[in-house]
């Protein structure tokens, strides 16, 4: 493996295992009015190991996945995804800003966040399920379509920030707003529960 590997490797371990519960402590923190007995260590525990252990392989690959996308000129012309496309200094045509947030988006879709408010419900009930298996699915579901449409402006903010702005070889652009996701989803676990 080559050192940019393991850089990179090391990178998206620590987004995992210290951004996603940084976040969701900041989101209990700001439940609580910032009162410290207030935080569920289980809680922090679980969203470490699940973005140490999950997140941390999904997410690159997903953007990754992104990144290799890629059309000659004639197909590109042609193809459906063609306002979602610029031209790149290769000649090649890949996919712009809006395609990049159209595609993250589809990665961070309600189905996603509901599984993510899953973990935080789990951790905050002593790992039990205290509702039918149909009834938490449903109740899942319409929590991850809840907060992924109030996230919609956020990631085409950031998402158009992130394209716009930063260059896509900084992680701090993506982890920030991966933090501010953690952030929200906590909270949008408490409001829309």
């Amino acid at each position: 493996m080559q050192a940019k590997d393991q850089f990179k490797n090391r990178i998206n371990l620590l987004v995992g295992l210290i951004l996603y519960p940084l976040g969701d402590l900041l989101g209990q923190l700001i439940l609580a009015g910032f009162s410290p007995q207030a935080i569920s260590w289980p809680r922090l525990l679980t969203i470490a190991l699940v973005g140490s252990l999950l997140y941390r392989f999904e997410i690159p690959r997903w953007f990754a996945l992104l990144e290799s996308i890629n059309f000659a000129k004639p197909k590109a012309e042609t193809t459906p995804l063609r306002y979602l496309l610029k031209e790149a200094q290769n000649g090649r045509f890949v996919l712009n800003w809006l395609g990049r947030t159209g595609f993250a988006m589809l990665y961070f879709n309600p189905l996603w966040i509901a599984r993510h408010v899953f973990f935080i419900y789990l951790s905050t009930h002593n790992f039990h399920l205290e509702m039918p298996l149909d009834q938490a699915l449903s109740h899942f579901l319409v929590l991850g379509l809840k907060a992924f449409l109030t996230n919609l402006p956020i990631s085409i903010v950031g998402n158009f920030i992130i394209q716009q702005k930063i260059k896509p070889e900084y992680l701090a652009g993506s982890a920030t707003l991966s933090g501010i996701f953690a952030v929200s989803y906590a909270i949008e676990y408490w409001l829309f529960k």
